[in-house]
């Protein structure tokens, strides 16, 4: 692959999750925000795809850093993380393989849609993972600052 497709690459994740944001009605000011965010999910599985070939690893790996991206920048936007984070996961889902397995099962060849509902089910446990690993992070990490008065019997330890 070429630098120049790998950037188009790039610049279509990045306009598809804008799309997508249109589609969840996410305020314009978050837009580049949100293209952002699907341009680094859709650049880390690119890059763990080439170097170890192995998509549902490309698929976690990206999920998380997506999903810490959109934390990141719920914090800077002051805007729940879901607006970043749904957005993003558009290019991550896997589309072609939930199409044919539908495909599949309704032309009646089952062995081919269990083989394609194994793949989706792989990439779905892979997403799940992703936002799980990247939500379990602490909020420090983030920029979040828990306020605590010393005077207050609410102190945590």
């Amino acid at each position: 692959m070429n630098l120049t497709h790998f950037l188009l690459e790039l610049v279509a994740a990045a306009v598809g999750t804008v799309g997508f944001s249109i589609l969840f009605q996410v305020a314009p000011r978050h837009f580049p925000f949100c293209g952002l965010v699907g341009a680094i999910g859709w650049l880390v599985y690119r890059l763990v795809q080439w170097s170890s070939d192995s998509t549902p690893l490309a698929t976690f790996l990206a999920t998380l850093v997506l999903a810490a991206c959109a934390r990141w920048f719920s914090t800077l936007r002051r805007t729940p993380t879901l607006v970043f984070l749904l957005s993003g996961i558009f290019t991550l889902v896997p589309g072609a393989y939930i199409y044919y397995t539908a495909y599949y099962i309704f032309m009646n060849q089952p062995d081919e849609a269990v083989a394609q509902a194994y793949t989706t089910l792989m990439f779905a446990v892979a997403i799940a993972l992703g936002i799980l690993v990247g939500y379990s992070l602490p909020a420090r990490l983030f920029g979040w600052r828990r306020n605590v008065n010393p005077q207050d019997g609410n102190n945590p330890q």
